[in-house]
């Protein structure tokens, strides 16, 4: 004979209802109106004045003023807050004891405990048991579940398992650009990818150590940094905009400061429908490192306009970039068909130039004609290992008739 095993079904005086907390929407009147020289003249007016749904005033707006509890709950976006009311009933007419209520996330790579263990002495006949729990959203892509644990009587226990989806409530994609001078320009390009519109109360770039960061979306004239993007920074679904910003070696922070690939990570905060609050930070934003010649020279100061046949001079920074010193000497030369001529000594030897040290440089020329014209004729010979470094195109000049 095959025997088989029988499982006794237990039913449990205790009922476990997990409900999700959302805020309400508001409500709008649907508006059918027309023009009072049409057929149904002032009727459909009238009617729709008389609609209490309808805002006073402005009823053909379709703007309501009641609040409805919604149908069917938005999703539940990563950043945004999990809010769960839990409601535990003693159906039966017997007194229950020893209860103990437990609640836990569990994601794809975690369990995190959320609620208790928490315990009740005892539950009376039809009396109830009410908690709200609530948690922040941090993992995406999988689907989450809340589950409750009841145990009572010290005996007898069973769970109940709330399942939902956490899609990314912004699509974000990033560009680095590097300049000679070690600064890098990052763009980045946000999306709404939610269901309804929100408004971005906060999107900053916090640098890694090492760093500072200038912000460029801001209106230059603007003395209180006032956004580019208005005081009302709403971002519509499937809207797309831009940010950029600015880095720059922190060169307070040590005496040789140290190039890393990690530039930081973005701090995003908005608020949705009826002022839900959602917050993320991005993974850490890493860029390619790029590799540096022996010498970076570049211009830090430049006059925006010249006159012609009038001297104007120009600095420059040369910075070493090995680890080993360097005996420098400045050469300059006159271009074909070039509208510049220099005017100071070739062959100037610089002081010795240590280990990632910089130096500045005054250069003089003249302009012989108008325009916009190229600075190009510069060298550097390098005297400990015989090496030399061209650099031409490397800056741009104004040129213009001194009419005084």
């Amino acid at each position: 004979m095959t025997s088989i095993e029988v499982k006794e079904v237990i039913e449990h005086p205790i009922k476990l209802r997990v409900m999700r907390l959302g805020k309400p929407v508001m409500f709008n009147s649907k508006v059918v109106t027309c023009d009072s020289k049409d057929l149904p003249g002032t009727v459909l007016n009238t009617q729709l004045k008389k609609d209490v749904t309808a805002l006073a005033g402005a009823e053909t707006l379709a703007a309501g003023s009641f609040l409805m509890v919604p149908n069917v709950l938005e999703n539940l976006y990563l950043g945004e807050t999990f809010l769960c009311y839990i409601y535990l009933k003693n159906e039966s007419s017997h007194t229950v004891y020893d209860i103990i209520l437990k609640a836990e996330i569990d994601t794809a790579t975690s369990h995190i405990p959320i609620l208790g263990p928490k315990a009740f002495p005892k539950l009376d006949p039809y009396a109830s048991i009410d908690v709200i729990v609530k948690h922040e959203v941090k993992e995406h892509g999988s689907v989450n579940k809340l589950i409750c644990q009841v145990e009572y009587n010290r005996k007898h226990s069973f769970e109940t398992i709330f399942s939902y989806r956490v899609p990314k409530p912004l699509d974000l994609k990033t560009k680095f650009y590097n300049t000679v001078t070690d600064e890098v320009y990052l763009e980045v390009q946000v999306q709404n990818i939610m269901s309804t519109p929100i408004s971005l109360e906060k999107f900053i770039l916090e640098s890694s150590v090492g760093y500072n960061v200038i912000s460029m979306n801001h209106l230059l004239e603007s003395s209180d940094n006032k956004s580019i993007f208005g005081d009302m920074d709403i971002l519509d679904v499937k809207e797309t905009r831009q940010y950029m910003y600015r880095l720059s070696l922190d060169q307070t922070a040590e005496k040789n400061p140290t190039r890393t690939n990690n530039l930081g990570k973005l701090d995003i905060l908005w608020r949705s429908n009826m002022g839900t609050k959602g917050q993320i930070q991005s993974s850490p934003l890493v860029r390619q490192i790029p590799e540096l010649d022996d010498i970076t020279f570049s211009i830090t100061y430049l006059p925006d306009m010249v006159f012609c046949e009038e001297q104007f001079d120009f600095t420059c920074s040369i910075k070493n970039n090995r680890n080993r010193d360097m005996q420098l000497v400045v050469e300059v030369s006159d271009e074909e068909d070039s509208n510049l001529a220099w005017t100071m000594i070739s062959g100037i030897q610089l002081r010795l130039l240590p280990p990632y040290a910089t130096i500045k440089t005054v250069f003089s020329m003249v302009a012989l004609n108008h325009g916009l014209q190229v600075i190009s004729g510069i060298k550097l010979k390098e005297l400990i290992l015989n090496r030399t470094y061209s650099y031409n195109n490397f800056g741009h000049v104004f040129v213009t008739q001194n009419v005084s």
